[in-house]
């Protein structure tokens, strides 16, 4: 078996719930897509920077297979060897960010320096439909949950383990692969 690529959108989900790597990876479970799901991409289909201070770039797809990380940057400002990369959002922008989400935007930091050699300066939420912004600082904390999350993501595809469930079951309500995990009481 060849070393899995996973997504830096597969690194939220497993700081979410590890079972989710298990059911996509291994069980290669397919779930419908729900209407936040849905919305979301419509609208990331339509959002468009204004003024930029610098050259825009939508939909940046990096791949790194000595990392085995993949992702999808929304916008990317590239200016005198620096990027800025913005994320787009559609909920409040006031409401604090998990380190999960912050995990997401690290993989994607790392993947602008390392491939694309450009010093990632700021990573901006942007909620497109109200036009605000938002900065997130990120820290070597989240590089660091990036490095384990792809380890352990690994060992779980590569050994088949399926994961304990979160312990957050108000998680679980919301979940598109709850029909996998049957064994989950959600009271």
């Amino acid at each position: 078996m060849s070393d899995p690529m996973f997504s830096a959108e597969d690194i939220r989900q497993y700081y979410y719930c590890k079972r989710i790597i298990y059911y996509r990876y291994v069980l290669r479970a397919r779930v419908r897509e729900t209407y936040k799901m849905r919305k979301g991409r419509e609208i990331h289909e339509k959002a468009m920077i204004k003024n930029a201070d610098g050259d825009v770039k939508y939909g940046v797809y990096l791949i790194s297979e000595d990392l085995g990380l993949v992702a999808v940057i929304d916008a990317l400002i590239v200016k005198d060897g620096f990027a800025d990369i913005i994320e787009f959002k559609f909920g409040d922008l006031d409401r604090r960010m998990r380190d999960s989400h912050k995990a997401q935007l690290a993989a994607q930091a790392i993947l602008v320096e390392s491939l694309l050699g450009l010093r990632v300066r700021k990573i901006i939420i942007y909620n497109p439909e109200k036009e605000e912004k938002r900065e997130v600082r990120l820290v070597n904390y989240h590089r660091e949950m990036v490095r384990e999350a792809l380890k352990d993501m690994k060992r779980i595809v590569i050994e088949e383990d399926l994961p304990e469930p979160t312990e957050d079951r108000g998680k679980c309500i919301d979940c598109e692969y709850r029909v996998f995990c049957g064994d989950i009481p959600l009271d």
